[in-house]
């Protein structure tokens, strides 16, 4: 038996789970559990550990297909797959989400932290729901990756759909075995698990606020515009508003003063009172939370981070 891996990876709602569960011949495994921190916002349930599944490719040759949890806070299991289970994997696929507010920050962290990995292997960068979000286009990505010094393939790829998501396995395949009929592959795998409408769309409902209060800890949350507008907020004291407002203008005082320092992206003032005050800038916004003490850094900033990086001008609240 030829055994061939793959290992998926790329930020939450990127497509991971559902491009493995469109290939696999058997019950997928998955270790979904209900979000319960910014996700929410997009999804009702996370991978915290890993997917798994296998397609049968001939009578005597296979891929295993493994796939990372999304978020940060849980890249103890990047490693583990990484070096152990998908260590001999011919390739990683780079799930890229199109709808994020800058998806090339996406393409340059994860090649970032799995630079080892991709030197020994094939990299494709498979970017999903340009459907919904059509920009950045094929030659803006190829641009990135020439950016990066990268020779990987860049696919436009619709999870929800087998044979898309076939075509990556394909391209890595036929590389290093020759003999697959990949026709008859694609119309057996389609037969078997069809194309699902029941794939993830956006869910806008939630507002960013919404979504940042879903954090336990948090206990209250502020949206600030370029120009230190407040676009939408739930914090009522002055004071605290009034602070949170010096502490963006700071970042950009500090970075103008010091070059030694750099961009400020975050600021955080606590003390013996039971709160914490935050302000997390991205380019043209910032978000600012009132948390209670207990609540770590690292916490706040990965939750900040990808809160803005699925926020844009229309999803603003006024």
């Amino acid at each position: 038996m030829k055994d061939h891996k793959i290992l998926f990876t790329g930020a939450v709602c990127a497509g991971k789970t559902t491009a493995i569960r469109s290939l696999s011949d058997i019950e997928t495994l998955d270790t979904d559990a209900k979000a319960s921190d910014v996700t929410v916002r997009r999804k009702k349930n996370t991978t915290i550990a890993m997917d798994y599944g296998v397609l049968e490719l001939a009578q005597d040759s296979r891929v295993h297909l493994y796939g990372t949890p999304g978020q940060e806070r849980f890249s103890f299991m990047w490693e583990m797959l990484a070096n152990q289970f998908a260590h001999d994997a011919i390739g990683l696929v780079l799930l890229v989400d199109n709808t994020r507010k800058d998806p090339f920050r996406d393409v340059r962290f994860y090649v970032k932290e799995f630079g080892e990995y991709i030197r020994k292997r094939r990299l494709i960068i498979a970017v999903t729901h340009s459907d919904i979000e059509p920009n950045p286009g094929y030659n803006d990505y190829l641009a990135c990756i020439r950016e990066l010094g990268l020779m990987a393939t860049v696919m436009f790829v619709d999870v929800r759909n087998p044979k898309t998501v076939l075509s990556i396995v394909e391209e890595l395949i036929s590389a290093v075995e020759l003999e697959i009929n990949w026709a008859e592959v694609g119309e057996r795998i389609l037969d078997h698990n069809g194309f699902s409408l029941d794939f993830y769309k956006p869910i806008y409902e939630e507002t960013l606020l919404d979504a940042a209060m879903n954090k336990r800890g948090i206990l209250g949350a502020m949206h600030l515009g370029a120009e230190q507008e407040v676009l939408s907020s739930n914090i009522d004291e002055q004071q605290s508003v009034a602070l949170l407002k010096s502490m963006h203008k700071l970042s950009s005082a500090i970075a103008q003063k010091s070059e030694l320092v750099g961009e400020v992206s975050n600021i955080v003032v606590g003390g013996p009172a039971v709160r914490t005050l935050s302000m997390f800038s991205d380019d043209d916004q910032a978000l600012c939370l009132c948390s209670e003490r207990d609540v770590s850094l690292p916490v706040l900033k990965q939750q900040a981070s990808d809160l803005l990086q699925w926020s844009r001008e229309n999803d603003y609240l006024a």
